[in-house]
């Protein structure tokens, strides 16, 4: 059997109108070496599943399909299945692109590698990536990418920011000593703790080369639910908080005053969404590094909270029309 080099890592639910698209940037890869796609569909039910079946049988050395029987993602056993997906696993290094983004760039997989082979002390590599609206087009506007320029990522820069999209990410499978992320809990960011855990494990590379498309609130995804459900949006900003605190205490405070910051500015982002005037005081150091837009926001809130919520109401109404 031909050695594996990269198993990719696809994850889908529901995405009957975006996963031919992520599943061909996959598949049509121009490497010198061979590798697999794993796709996991967590039982969808809009007939995802059979086109993951159609591209298993299009691609039968290369495309594995990994059906679920049922949803483990809505009973909290995602992880379950995360472990199987690992275990299957060939590669030396795991990328990763979920089903409703895809690649760009035929060289993308090739690019990485050759960064990864020869430089053996980083655990993890991405690169910057295009916005798509829920269509597929491109946005020309803004991008998901850094400002810096390619270099490596500290630990404390991966912890102030989101710096990189998932369907970015290719790690050293190597450097994974553990399958479950210890310090991810129940939170569902799962890439973000990836890429603390792997700048502990080695050093993280940042490519300012756009190579793959981020695409913004497809439907039934969780980033839409948390523009729609501010229940929701609450329960997972506070989970996500109680990770950053767990990571607090698996770097035993090193990152600590990163880990505040963050934290700091997660839960004023919160609370000035919410239009919680009270909790959000409670926050408004913040405020410092705020932009102009995000600083008038507040002072409504704060001080003219009716006003606040009238202009809050009206926006997202005419947004989401």
């Amino acid at each position: 059997m031909e050695e594996c080099m990269v198993s990719v890592f696809c994850t889908t639910y529901n995405h009957k109108k975006y996963i031919s698209r992520c599943l061909d940037s996959l598949a049509n890869q121009k490497t010198p070496f061979f590798y697999e796609i794993i796709v996991r569909d967590d039982a969808s039910t809009d007939g995802t599943s059979d086109i993951v079946r159609e591209y298993a049988e299009r691609y039968p050395d290369k495309v594995i399909p990994f059906i679920q029987p049922e949803n483990l993602y809505q009973r909290g056993l995602s992880h379950i299945s995360y472990e199987k997906m690992f275990r299957m696993s060939r590669g030396k290094y795991i990328a990763i692109c979920e089903g409703d983004d895809f690649w760009m760039d035929e060289n993308k997989l090739r690019k990485q590698v050759d960064f990864m082979e020869s430089h053996p002390d980083y655990s993890l590599c991405g690169h910057a990536a295009y916005y798509a609206t829920e269509d597929g087009s491109l946005l020309t506007d803004r991008f998901f990418r850094l400002s810096k320029g390619s270099g490596e990522l500290t630990t404390e820069e991966i912890i102030s920011s989101w710096t990189m999209a998932t369907c970015s990410l290719l790690y050293r499978k190597s450097s994974r000593t553990d399958i479950i992320i210890p310090f991810l809990g129940k939170c569902i960011n799962g890439d973000f703790a990836q890429m603390v855990y792997f700048s502990l494990k080695g050093k993280v590379y940042y490519s300012d080369e756009l190579m793959g498309a981020y695409r913004l609130c497809s439907s039934g995804s969780i980033s839409q639910k948390l523009r729609t459900d501010s229940a929701y949006l609450q329960k997972r900003r506070l989970e996500f908080v109680e990770m950053l605190d767990r990571i607090d205490d698996y770097t035993r405070g090193k990152y600590a005053d990163a880990l505040k910051k963050r934290k700091t500015g997660v839960l004023f982002d919160l609370y000035l969404n919410l239009g919680d005037a009270e909790n959000v005081r409670k926050y408004k150091e913040a405020l410092r590094t705020a932009g102009f837009k995000t600083r008038m926001r507040y002072y409504l809130c704060v001080y003219f909270h009716p006003l606040f919520s009238f202009i809050d109401k009206t926006y997202h109404r005419i947004k989401n029309k």
